[in-house]
């Protein structure tokens, strides 16, 4: 199996998993996964502060977890074949 298809079948498949490519080049793809929080937190923000404030903390939360809560993973093209089942994921 050439590194290439083992490659693009990686990204093909965190693509189809969610992630979406933050950056591309030769030889390495970051994907990028990000989140706006919780259901349960924005319905708790929205019954505590919607009188008074008109969703703008549910605005402000969705803008911190889509920011602070993104996970970063990066798929280098040649990477030896003994490496392909070590996770490459990290958090930031």
């Amino acid at each position: 199996m050439d590194h290439s298809d083992s490659y693009r079948r990686e990204v093909t498949a965190k693509v189809e998993t969610g992630w979406r490519i933050e950056e591309e080049t030769q030889d390495r793809v970051t994907l990028v996964q990000r989140e706006f929080g919780d259901p349960g937190i924005h319905l708790l923000i929205a019954i505590l502060t919607i009188w008074w404030a008109m969703g703008v903390p549910n605005l402000l939360y969705a803008a911190y977890r889509y920011f602070t809560s993104s996970q970063r993973t990066v798929i280098w093209k040649d990477r030896p074949e003994a490496d392909v089942d070590e996770p490459a994921t990290s958090a930031e």
